[in-house]
């Protein structure tokens, strides 16, 4: 299992990642990306 801490480390990367582009699918590709990450590390359900 990931840690939270590295887990929310990467999702930061993620969220600049999402705010720096208005393309639709890719902010989708981020979110799940992030989501797959808040699993991970027990953050999000599976």
């Amino acid at each position: 299992m990931m840690s939270i801490e590295d887990a929310n480390k990467i999702i930061r990367f993620l969220s600049a990642a999402w705010m720096s582009t208005e393309d639709a699918e890719a902010r989708e590709e981020f979110h799940r990306l992030a989501n797959e990450l808040r699993k991970a590390s027990g953050q999000l359900e599976a």
